[in-house]
């Protein structure tokens, strides 16, 4: 009975992990010995439909097993809670950690590190707390989405595939520094560059300030991305196919950067990063500069050959899971 696997498996994502295995076991049980009783065990696809029509969507399945007054944030409302909380934490410790890096920068290098670590880690069960209570609020007062407003076909099932579940730590960590790269790149784009040692002097990069806007807009677009995922919960066909939109644009961008440092080292005489580092005669403050430009080239150059290699792996993984989907919608109008 692959439909009721499938109903249990998305059940389960609106259950706290805590009793999530006692909850679809007895569901599970329920909805077979009702089988049974109703086909004398001999259940046809039909029946199954039937039976998932008369029971409820996942999400309203799950929410019953939450009376009111007994969850500080019942299943009704928890992915929206997982949801808020999660870009909540990543707002909260991408600022404090863009204003300890501008700390850093105007004090020149100076900064408490273990009062920085104190208030990161007291930030994350305060902002969760401010979060619970007013979902508290919420639940309190009744606010809960409204559950199968339009007609549900449990043949619309999504099939059972674990590798649509998102990683939830690995996008808010994903969100966090890329929001913390974004404010410094907006705040402070003429300190993107490198330290001339020895002597301490400070080169700007200038292909990046000139290439900036396209630099902001590629990672708006992923850190967009992350927190649509966040939202969703989990990956299809459509939220892959954006992904692998969103690095097409990234390997744009990577690609103009190379070029640009690959023009400006040609422009200044270089045509490689060993041969600038036979060049360490004469000004020791310009070879460091040319030298720290070429560094940047082949940095640019590494990322945008592993950018491409994975997203090549991204878009094949998205035509098997295509194929799979295909092959489940045609097992479901059978």
């Amino acid at each position: 009975m692959e439909l009721i696997e499938r109903y249990l498996h998305e059940t389960g994502k609106y259950l706290a992990r805590k009793n999530r295995a006692d909850i679809l076991a007895e569901i599970k049980s329920h909805l077979e010995d009702t089988l049974d009783e109703r086909t004398n065990g001999n259940p046809t696809d039909e029946d199954v439909v039937a039976l998932l029509k008369e029971t409820g969507s996942p999400q309203k399945m799950a929410a019953s097993y939450a009376p009111q007054g007994q969850y500080v944030v019942g299943p009704a409302l928890f992915p929206l809670w997982r949801l808020v909380t999660g870009i909540a934490i990543a707002a909260v410790l991408g600022a404090q950690l863009l204003a300890w890096g501008i700390s850093v920068w105007v004090e020149n290098g100076f900064v408490d590190t273990a009062e920085m670590l104190a208030g990161l880690l007291n930030s994350v069960p305060m902002t969760i707390g401010w979060v619970v209570i007013v979902f508290m609020i919420l639940q309190a007062k009744g606010v809960n989405p409204k559950l199968d407003e339009e007609p549900w076909n449990p043949r619309n099932l999504p099939a059972i595939d674990n590798t649509n579940d998102i990683k939830r730590g690995e996008l808010i960590a994903g969100i966090v520094f890329g929001s913390l790269v974004l404010a410094v790149l907006t705040v402070m784009p003429d300190k993107i560059g490198f330290i001339n040692f020895p002597g301490g002097d400070f080169f700007a990069n200038p292909i990046i300030k000139q290439y900036l806007p396209w630099i902001c807009l590629s990672m708006l677009v992923n850190i967009g991305l992350s927190i649509y995922l966040l939202w969703r919960g989990h990956w299809n066909i459509a939220t892959r196919a954006m992904e692998i939109g969103a690095d097409v644009f990234s390997i744009v961008v990577l690609t103009l950067l190379y070029k640009a440092h690959l023009d400006w080292s040609a422009a200044h005489g270089l045509n490689g990063f060993f041969l600038s580092i036979e060049q360490l005669t004469g000004d020791i403050s310009k070879n460091y500069y040319l030298i720290g430009m070429e560094a940047f080239r082949m940095a640019f150059g590494i990322a945008l050959i592993v950018t491409v290699v994975v997203t090549i792996s991204k878009l094949v993984r998205m035509i098997i899971s295509s194929l799979r989907a295909g092959r489940a919608a045609d097992y479901s109008t059978k």
